[in-house]
């Protein structure tokens, strides 16, 4: 799988969660900056400068496959980053995806911090089961296909639920819909929105749901109309919307009412995923 730009995209939208994650003390508030290291004329893609000039410049590498030269390529970028930086504190982090993509190389092993990202995020999980990152990196944390057909949907819902700014949301969930179709190749666009739609809780065990008398009246009015397949794409329409935006308006349940092809349906379940607010649906 791609990961590397990937991971490096999710600290970029916000460096303090590589602290968070590595409990390496916060510098305050810093910038994840990509740096050409002049002598060896490359970039360096992960260099976190905080605002703070007293902090250490921090070189942090994701490391998702095995390479015995990991070590001596940070040791070398951390002191021409020092050296570019006149003198100024570095320290070099490593984050392994696992444990067994770690040559420990000594010396050079005890002079960098390592981590290993499935152990951590085990550990965060723990401590804060609803964190964004949790969720964000178990398409590429999950070992089982199977299990994570089965949870993407609630993976996804996590990400939305988490109160994030706009534009860090919108950084997660492009990443997190990468990797599932990283995971996924032979999915289409189809399987990919049942995935992600099938896994919503079973909202008629939660107070919202069992106020939804509505679903069987509904249900009543279309039976004869619509058979089969449009009428459980009708149900996950209004299941869905009712989970996201609570208990439908008549002027709602009218215009689901009137829905009559599957394609329309398709592409208002695709809107109520993305959208932050009933007000920005555009019913068709």
């Amino acid at each position: 799988m791609r990961t590397d730009k990937q991971a490096y995209a999710i600290f970029a939208a916000n460096p303090r969660w590589l602290f968070e994650l590595t409990q390496l003390p916060w510098p305050g508030p810093c910038t994840w900056k990509s740096i050409t290291l002049k002598e060896l004329e490359q970039s360096a893609d992960g260099v976190l400068e905080p605002d703070d000039i007293q902090q250490p410049l921090t070189v942090a590498e994701i490391q998702a496959y095995a390479d015995p030269f990991i070590y001596s390529r940070v040791i070398v970028e951390m002191a021409l980053l020092q050296r570019q930086a006149a003198n100024r504190d570095v320290q070099g982090v490593i984050l392994f995806f696992n444990r067994s993509d770690d040559p420990q190389i000594e010396p050079w092993r005890e002079i960098v911090h390592v981590f290993y990202l499935d152990e951590v995020l085990e550990k965060l999980a723990t401590q804060q089961p609803d964190h964004p990152l949790v969720a964000v990196f178990r398409p590429v944390i999950t070992r089982e296909t199977e299990t994570l057909e089965k949870n993407a949907g609630e993976y996804y819902n996590q990400i939305k639920a988490s109160s994030l700014p706009p534009a860090i949301e919108e950084t997660l969930l492009r990443v997190f819909m990468d990797w599932i179709l990283q995971r996924f190749p032979t999915f289409g666009k189809k399987e990919i929105e049942n995935m992600l739609i099938g896994e919503l809780p079973d909202i008629t065990e939660t107070k919202a749901g069992k106020e939804l008398i509505e679903i069987g009246e509904l249900k009543g009015k279309r039976e004869g109309k619509l058979e089969g397949k449009l009428e459980g794409k009708l149900d996950s329409l209004l299941l869905l919307l009712t989970a996201k935006f609570g208990k439908p308006t008549p002027e709602v349940r009218k215009r689901i009412g009137s829905l009559k092809s599957a394609e329309a349906i398709d592409g208002l379940l695709i809107q109520v995923i993305r959208v932050d607010s009933i007000d920005q649906i555009q019913w068709l």
